[in-house]
């Protein structure tokens, strides 16, 4: 669907509530006829995909269209306001961006997702829907199936490696090592970050990064449960996990950060990302068994 449609449908179901990420609120910012006449055409869009009913009245549109829309599509898309388990993901390469939300319940989760494009010209960006709004439902067993085709392809630049932890601080140097490619300021970034593999696993981070994935799941309670980063660059794939330390008020100062904040990294393949993101769904579904 259009993202105009789905701004009519939040509009005039004032039971709905979206992910935060899918509310849109342009009639402020357009002229009243304007606004009527987008109005006016993402119902007939809606009529014609069949989601709302042919009957409904155009002049007026009614202020509550809940009798109209098809009970199926108004029942799983308000699934996103009762969810068990929510899915953000947020991709991205330097072409395109990818915004989904998935939440899940009793089985089903129901998708929303919004590609665009991006475009720099004169140092300014700006962006445009590559094809509308995406609202989808998929059972549970196939959602991690859904989740993963927001994975950038490509990028098999090398095979995986182990998790290597280090401080922020000698992340930032070693990145900057790496830059300047001095092979004995190497052996001593090596020495000091632990080898080899701890050298490898950031040296994808050295280089222009032009592709990214993260996954937060949370709870129905807003919990976090999981974050999954991955980053892309010449180098392929690397996981990255950054950890600081609470301060008094929940957040650190300067000084923690630079004192106790650490990176864990790990080169990983497109298929392995997509293993990690399987393996996280069958938790959940392992979990929801439980409690069924």
């Amino acid at each position: 669907m259009t993202a105009d449609e789905l701004h009519l449908v939040q509009d005039h179901v004032p039971s709905l509530q979206l992910p935060p990420r899918f509310r849109q609120d342009w009639t402020s910012d357009l002229g009243p006829a304007e606004a009527a006449d987008r109005e006016q055409a993402a119902l007939a869009g809606l009529v014609a995909k069949g989601l709302v009913a042919a009957d409904v009245p155009r002049a007026p549109i009614p202020a509550n269209l809940s009798d109209w829309l098809l009970e199926s599509f108004l029942v799983f898309l308000s699934l996103h306001m009762v969810p068990a388990w929510v899915f953000e993901v947020s991709a991205w390469t330097r072409e395109s961006t990818l915004l989904l939300v998935a939440s899940a319940r009793g089985g089903f989760g129901s998708t929303l997702a919004r590609a665009q494009n991006v475009e720099i010209a004169n140092g300014r960006g700006s962006t445009g829907d590559l094809a509308g709004l995406e609202f989808a439902v998929v059972p549970f067993s196939h959602l991690a199936d859904k989740l993963a085709l927001a994975i950038p392809s490509g990028g098999e630049a090398g095979g995986n490696g182990p998790l290597v932890t280090m401080s922020l601080t000698d992340s930032r140097g070693g990145i900057e090592v790496l830059r300047a490619n001095d092979s004995l300021l190497k052996e001593e970034l090596s020495r000091r970050i632990g080898g080899p593999d701890a050298v490898r696993a950031l040296s994808g981070l050295a280089g222009d990064l032009d592709a990214g994935f993260e996954l937060r799941l949370s709870r129905q309670d807003g919990i976090p449960v999981r974050v999954l980063n991955y980053v892309r660059g010449a180098a392929g794939w690397r996981s990255v996990h950054v950890r600081l330390p609470a301060g008094s008020d929940g957040l650190p100062t300067a000084e923690q950060v630079v004192d106790s904040g650490t990176i864990t990294i790990a080169a990983v393949t497109h298929a392995a990302i997509q293993a990690e993101v399987a393996s996280l769904c069958a938790e959940i579904t392992v979990t929801e068994m439980a409690h069924e």
